[in-house]
């Protein structure tokens, strides 16, 4: 039997995909243990940012070298047609049903490609029949495609509009992971508070209500929200956070603290929208995690602009902050904007990572001789475990099991994740 390997780019909808893809795999070929001994090898890309490219197409190259057969699968296929040539076979992010057949072909040495963008004629779920013995957490995606303009961003050019999917197909993935040993759910979209939007009516509340109906020990980790529709959703929306089945984790990208350079970017919101979401989390709950994104150096972004981004950073104090420069891609509106020079995006990329270790130093140290009921969901680096109270943050343990609820005392920390025993 052939074996596969795929490697993953990007952010959680791909790794969602990913999961897909291995599901859909094993119906005909068998996973391998590492890349050397596969015969082919699946690349789930991301385009976001020019980097990100450069770096997937040095690596396919380091694999044509080694006389692998390599498929293409997210969204550079769409973005970047030069990519398409150093490949045997590609599929969209729509046509992901298609990597069998795709696989089947190069195999006999042919090239194969599915590039569509029509939507999917039907869901992209309940391929998986076994749990990965090194996670308890499974990845559903509720939506491809998103109803954003941003200027900078290419991967609407891949994954087009907005598709919800049906909530009974969500409920039914969910009720498969959990029969399979899952207990930590993940939802995942490009962008999960536009969920429903497609079909007249913001629809995520509807849909977690519908999850917490659902019989289990599990919890569940809600995706990235843009603040223009989590705000109109907040009443709704507060209440079912406070489920113990719901981690109290919000990830609302700002992108910048200037409403100028939002504007550039055509984000739909302003910094006080921003500012006022956060204000009702903190009221409404004791501890929980706050991730943003910002990017740094949009074209005309001045040091006034930077000074703003800094001081909504200082303010809201989230405790992830996703730092990226700013990179021109083909096809987007930002691309025929003046770009500012490299070291200016570099600097201000510390100054922010600065002002965030920073923040989380100080806030983690709070957390020392205090005690948390933790899910422990994954193995970490140097046989320890990662862990989860409901505010999502990450507690390292050296002893544990997976799926295991334990009581732990926090003996120790670091910027980004406090020790447990």
């Amino acid at each position: 039997m052939k074996k596969f390997w795929v490697e993953t780019y990007g952010c959680k909808l791909n790794q969602a995909d990913s999961e897909l893809i291995k599901g859909i795999l094993k119906e005909k070929f068998e996973k391998a243990s590492s890349e050397d001994e596969a015969d082919f090898i699946i690349i789930n890309s991301c385009g976001v940012i020019e980097k990100t490219e450069r770096k997937i197409l040095k690596r396919i190259l380091q694999l044509k070298k080694k006389k692998k057969k390599v498929v293409l699968a997210g969204c550079l296929g769409l973005i970047s047609k030069s990519s398409l040539k150093l490949v045997d076979g590609a599929i969209s992010p729509q046509s992901i049903l298609k990597i069998k057949k795709v696989c089947e072909e190069v195999l006999k040495g042919k090239k194969s490609f599915f590039l569509s963008k029509r939507k999917f004629e039907k869901p992209k779920f309940c391929f998986l029949k076994e749990r990965d013995k090194n996670s308890i957490t499974g990845l559903v995606a509720i939506s491809e495609g998103c109803v954003g303009e941003c200027s900078f961003c290419a991967t609407k050019i891949a994954r087009g509009a907005l598709q919800s999917y049906k909530i009974e197909h969500i409920l039914k993935e969910i009720t498969l992971l959990l029969s399979l040993g899952f207990k930590e759910i993940h939802l995942t979209s490009q962008d999960c508070g536009c969920y429903g939007l497609d079909r007249g009516r913001l629809e995520l509340p509807l849909l977690l209500k519908e999850i917490l109906k659902i019989k289990g020990d599990f919890r569940v980790r809600v995706g990235m929200m843009n603040p223009i529709f989590f705000k109109k959703m907040l009443k709704e929306i507060i209440p079912l956070f406070k489920s113990e089945k719901i981690y109290k984790f919000f990830h609302l990208p700002l992108q910048s603290g200037s409403d100028k350079i939002l504007r550039l970017m055509k984000r739909p919101y302003k910094v006080k929208d921003f500012e006022e979401i956060v204000e009702v989390i903190n009221k409404n709950f004791d501890d929980f995690l706050l991730s943003t994104d910002i990017l740094v150096g949009f074209p005309g972004e001045t040091e006034e602009d930077f000074e703003k981004t800094k001081e909504i950073v200082q303010k809201t104090k989230p405790t992830i902050v996703n730092i990226t420069k700013f990179s021109k891609r083909k096809g987007t509106p930002a691309f025929k904007l003046n770009d500012l020079e490299d070291k200016i995006k570099t600097e201000r990329s510390r100054i922010l990572f600065e002002i965030s270790k920073n923040l989380n130093l100080k806030r983690n140290k709070k957390f020392l001789g205090k005690e948390f009921n933790v899910l422990i969901s994954k193995k970490g680096k140097n046989n320890t475990f990662i862990a989860r109270p409901l505010s999502f943050r990450a507690v390292i343990l050296k002893k544990g099991k997976l799926g295991e609820e334990k009581r732990v005392r926090i003996v120790d920390f670091s910027h980004n994740f406090l020790v447990g025993k």
